[in-house]
Formats: C-alpha cells, structure tokens, sequence
C-alpha cells in the first residue's frame, strides 16, 4: 500500500512538473526591439548614428535581454537595410516615419524606447548610468512597461560597462513583465479607442435611418463593433451632441484569416470604412493612429 501511495504520489509531482513547463514553453515569445528615444521633431537617424553612448546602451541592453532567452529584432540593422534600400531618403527628417517604417519592417511586437543619461560624480572622479525603458506594443502603441534603472557610481570612462551593470539589476524583472503583457495581448486583444463625429453640414446624424433594415445609425454602428470586437468585449459611452465614443474595444493580435500577420488599428479601420461604405456613408479618418482612430462622417 505504502507503495502504491508513493508512487501515484511521484506520478502526480511529475504530471504537475510536466504541466508547468508545458505552461512555460508553450508561451509564444514577443519579437522585441530597443530603440532610441527621441524628441519630438528629432531625427532618431541622425540621433543615433551621433550618439555613441546610445549606440552603446542599445547593444549592452541587447546583450542582457538575449541572455535571458527574448526574442530580439536589431534596430541598428533594421537601419542600416532601410539604408540600403533607399528608404530613409524618403523620409529624411521625419521622425515618426523613420520609426514607423523600422518597427514595421522588423515585424516587432514590441519597441522598448531607451533614454540613456551618463551622470558625472565629479567628487569621486566616478561616472554613473541613469536608464529609462519604456515598452509599446507595435500595433497599438499602447503602453506595456516602464522602468526606470538607476546604475551604481564606479570610477571608469567605460559606458558600456556601467550601462552593463545598471540593466542586469533589471533585465529579469522587465523582460518578465513584458512577457506578461504580450500573453495577456494574445487572450485579451488590444485595446483601440474610436470616435465618430459629423462632419459641418453632413446629410447624416446619429439617429438616421440606414441600410435595409430599418435601423438608426449608432444603432448599427454598436452592433458591427460588437460582432467584430474580440470575445465581444467594447465599451460604447453612447451618442454625445455629434458624436459617438467607443471608448475601449478590443481587437486580435493577429489577422484572424491571416495568423502569420498582425491586426493593427490601420487594418480596423479599413474595416469600419469598408462597412460604412456598404451602407453608402463616406468618412474621412482625421486621427490615425494604431491605438486611436477619430472618422469624420461626410
């Protein structure tokens, strides 16, 4: 008897042990890349290929996140095959499109932007790091994490030693939370914010019949978010004077017809336009970003 209890005992912890790593191993890793951070207006080319301690920072955090197993896409090679390919000279001192075109081109899921400050202990002949990471999730640009690293003082020149030392004090920590929230992504959905106004003079207002069935617009409006939000899950605040405000829906993270490739606040849109469309009210989007979407109704 005491047999048997044993052993159904060491085949229950090796049935549990085995769950767990299925659980860990199972978890799909983000693609992460670290870029620069920079300024509004701020060329991040330029800021990089003129900032060594960035360049630096970059690699050494990099270096610390690949030695914990994440999946990494390089921002300096991103670059430097835009560069080949002409691409950059499109969009010479434009900040975003530059970072826009990197992130896509990389198929990332998440940029963590990096802002590096070297701190001079002039007392102590000594030098430290301050680091601040913030992490985005490509398709939405909605925040995942933010972490400030404050590096010990030692007395060298060598940034890339204390940039080594500041980030892995954090790097487990941070990659974690990433990890997290990408999971979290992949069941939940992200999160976008629409907004619908009339434009001046529109012929439509948000209790006007449309389509064959007889229904008012927001009506309709509310039924085609709740039949193509994920899970269902999508906050409608409701018809305010103009205007009506889906606050929180929540799209995949992936193309439901197409799993290899990501669903942004870009694709949604298409979406949304092309069912408007169908209804024969035309729309001109005023704010287009991947995790805010305003449309004017015409």
């Amino acid at each position: 008897m005491k047999k048997q209890l044993l052993f159904f005992l060491l085949l229950h912890l090796f049935q549990s042990g085995m769950a767990q790593v299925s659980n860990t191993t199972g978890a799909v890793k983000p693609k992460i890349m670290v870029i620069p951070r920079v300024s509004d207006g701020q060329d991040m080319k330029v800021y990089y290929d003129n900032n060594i301690n960035i360049q630096i920072a970059i690699a050494k955090i990099n270096e610390a996140l690949q030695k914990r197993g994440a999946n990494l896409r390089s921002f300096d090679q991103s670059l430097k095959q835009m560069k080949e390919n002409q691409l950059l000279n499109k969009s010479a001192g434009n900040s975003s499109d530059i970072k826009t075109m990197i992130l896509e081109s990389s198929g990332a899921d998440i940029y963590v932007e990096t802002k590096l400050d070297v701190v001079d202990h002039p007392g102590r002949s000594a030098k430290s790091v301050n680091i601040i990471l913030d992490a985005y999730q490509t398709g939405t640009g909605n925040s995942l994490a933010s972490k400030p690293i404050t590096g010990p003082m030692f007395q060298t020149e060598d940034i890339g030693r204390l940039t080594t030392i500041a980030i892995e004090k954090a790097a487990d920590e941070f990659l974690n939370i990433l990890q997290q929230k990408f999971d979290e992504i992949a069941v939940n959905g992200q999160s976008v914010y629409v907004e619908f106004t009339l434009a001046p003079g529109s012929d439509w207002n948000f209790d006007k019949e449309a389509g064959s069935e007889g229904k008012i617009l927001s009506e309709l409006i509310d039924e085609w978010f709740q039949s193509h939000a994920l899970k269902g899950v999508y906050n409608n605040q409701g018809v305010v004077a103009n205007k009506m405000i889906i606050s929180d829906m929540r799209i995949p993270l992936m193309k439901p017809d197409n799993p290899s490739q990501r669903y942004t606040g870009q694709n949604l849109y298409t979406d949304i336009l092309k069912y408007l469309r169908s209804l024969k009210i035309e729309i001109r989007r005023e704010i287009g970003t991947n995790n805010k979407i305003i449309i004017t109704i015409l």
